[in-house]
């Protein structure tokens, strides 16, 4: 994601201009990679922050919230979602599980499965839907 620098400053903004979600809330990024979306949150004013990655990548990220001074807020989880356990639902849900061409990476089983058992009733989801054109 972060070699897609239009994707990366949509995320960026998208979070930066809807900050009122994210402050003093707790969230969950599916799938953080290098924790790029975690750090977005964590600024915007997240209480914390769940990054949650289940490839190796997980170390360079919990390196990454290190080296940002972001570790109060962001604890890197390196496990598959569906085997996460957190100590209370989240506020917000947020993930960048589509890849180009929207259904690439193949997430989305595991992005509806972290929702149904991790977000609050209520609970906000970034983003909460996608249309494919034809």
């Amino acid at each position: 994601m972060l070699k897609d620098k239009v994707r990366t400053e949509f995320y960026k903004n998208v979070i930066f201009s809807n900050k009122e979600i994210f402050q003093d809330k707790i969230v969950m990024d599916v799938g953080t990679g290098t924790g790029i979306l975690s750090i977005f949150c964590a600024q915007a004013g997240a209480k914390k922050v769940y990054a949650v990655e289940k490839s190796e990548i997980a170390k360079l990220a919990a390196d990454i919230v290190k080296e940002n001074n972001l570790t109060e807020v962001i604890e890197v989880i390196q496990e598959q979602v569906e085997n996460v356990v957190l100590p209370c639902k989240v506020d917000v849900m947020i993930s960048e599980w589509m890849g180009f061409y929207l259904l690439h990476e193949g997430m989305l089983d595991s992005i509806l499965a972290a929702r149904d058992k991790h977000l609050k009733e209520g609970g906000k989801m970034f983003p909460y839907k996608c249309i494919i054109y034809s």
